[in-house]
């Protein structure tokens, strides 16, 4: 038993949308394909809410995305039957967004509820043509949306965490009646249904993840994500030219890499297929007979320990003084609660008797000032800002354990005349992090890598 998942850049138009009909159809187990909106859609809806609009705008955007999904059809699907069904799911689903748009542009109020409704449709029209090209090609493909499936979340908008137990309980009887049937489930991936009913979406690119909790749901063999990539590299290479592919990670590994700027999968995406074993094969669906990177129980330990270099740039360092905040108790667990609450990630932090040095991302930064200028009186004396910082992740199983992996980076970084600002090691066993500035971020990769990688 197998998932496929699918994302945007995969099926941006007709001819990227047949050929990964042509994986799905050549795959005989029993699969479940999840999938994303097509390429583009979903920024587009949410560039439309964003802004005030006129009655005319919202018929003019709703025929746009008519259009262009039903010329999509006509490339993928020839049969009659099967396009006239699509046409009329499509339109169903239309209907509804055009009276949703319309409802912000009368009240001009955009509340998180509404605005996890509306990105959803990007996923409802995706699996319709996507179901619709697979019924073309022979397979018996069924559109599901998620929220009709059961895939149940703790209710947080924009980026919810799915409850499991209940997801399972609803989904997995569901899908297993599906396969009886012989039906292939074409299920929309990023979001979900809370506690109340209402949609919420999974994250940013939250379709990976989807596609995990229905593989732990019906207790698949494997997961397959398909990217236009092949896989885990050994770094970026936009970055590196050198970079080579990594056949084997562990789930560790991968949820390191894909937490720290590894682009290839969504951080969350590790968490539900660890739970049953499940192995995770990223694949390119430009290459489907190449292997790509397989994530599994079991680490492999390389000779050189480093596997693969990730990075985030445009991050900010808060240091935040106050006399004695370092021997203060409860200082850290405000100040964390403070900028949870406004929705910022702390990446790296470390203490000091007066001060506590935070990593955030750039774009986060004025909701953190905001934030913690609600702190308790005399706990922050005052807050400096660090601009321009990069966070570089090394990961590699046993990186952590094995002598002289962390000297070896430092003196390369050292030698280079690069100065390294904030180290977080021990947190895990399998990851270095470190900060440097972000004119030094290139530089600083490419000779890693080089001494790793290349020597």
């Amino acid at each position: 038993m197998k998932v496929l998942k699918f994302g945007g850049s995969s099926l941006r138009d007709g001819t990227s949308m047949l050929r990964v009909g042509e994986i799905v159809a050549a795959e005989k187990e029993e699969k479940v394909v999840v999938v994303s909106a097509i390429q583009g859609i979903t920024d587009s809806l949410l560039r439309f809410m964003s802004a005030v609009r006129k009655e005319e705008e919202v018929q003019v955007f709703v025929k746009e995305l008519r259009e262009r999904h039903l010329k999509i059809l006509a490339e993928v699907a020839s049969t009659m039957p099967v396009k006239q069904q699509a046409v009329a799911q499509l339109n169903a689903r239309l209907v509804r967004l055009e009276r949703t748009l319309y409802g912000i542009t009368y009240l001009e109020e955009l509340t998180p509820r509404t605005k996890d409704l509306v990105q959803s449709f990007g996923e409802r029209m995706s699996v319709i043509v996507m179901s619709a090209m697979l019924q073309d090609m022979g397979v018996n493909a069924v559109p599901v949306e998620a929220d009709e499936l059961g895939i149940m979340t703790d209710g947080t908008f924009g980026s919810a965490t799915v409850d499991m137990e209940r997801t399972r309980v609803n989904a997995a009887p569901s899908i297993r009646d599906m396969f009886k049937r012989q039906e292939v489930p074409v299920v929309t991936g990023f979001f979900g249904k809370g506690p109340e009913g209402v949609i919420t979406l999974l994250g940013r690119n939250g379709t990976d993840y989807s596609a995990s909790v229905i593989a732990n749901a019906i207790d698949a063999d494997t997961l397959e994500i398909w990217k236009d990539v092949d896989g885990f590299m050994s770094a970026d290479p936009k970055v590196v030219p050198g970079a080579v592919p990594i056949g084997y990670l562990s789930y560790e590994e991968a949820a390191e890499l894909a937490y720290f700027g590894a682009k290839v999968l969504h951080p969350r995406t590790v968490e539900p297929a660890r739970a049953k074993s499940i192995t995770i094969r990223v694949k390119n669906v430009f290459k489907p007979h190449v292997e790509g990177s397989a994530i599994r129980p079991q680490g492999v330990e390389n000779a050189q320990t480093v596997k693969s270099i990730s990075f985030m740039s445009n991050m900010t360092m808060l240091k935040v003084y106050g006399a004695g905040l370092g021997s203060r108790s409860g200082v850290m667990l405000e100040i964390s609660e403070l900028l949870s609450n406004a929705n910022v990630n702390i990446y790296s932090a470390a203490t000091s008797q007066t001060g506590i040095s935070l990593l955030i991302e750039e774009g986060e930064l004025k909701r953190a000032e905001k934030a913690l200028a609600g702190a308790k009186r005399g706990v922050i004396d005052r807050i400096e800002l660090v601009k321009d910082i990069a966070l570089l992740c090394l990961v590699g199983e046993g990186l952590g354990t094995r002598e002289g992996v962390a000297a070896k980076v430092f003196t390369i970084v050292a030698s280079l005349g690069v100065n390294i600002q904030l180290i977080s090691a021990g947190a895990s066993t399998v990851a270095l992090h470190f900060t440097v500035n972000g004119k030094d971020l290139e530089k600083t990769t490419r000779t890693i890598h080089q001494v790793f990688f290349e020597a």
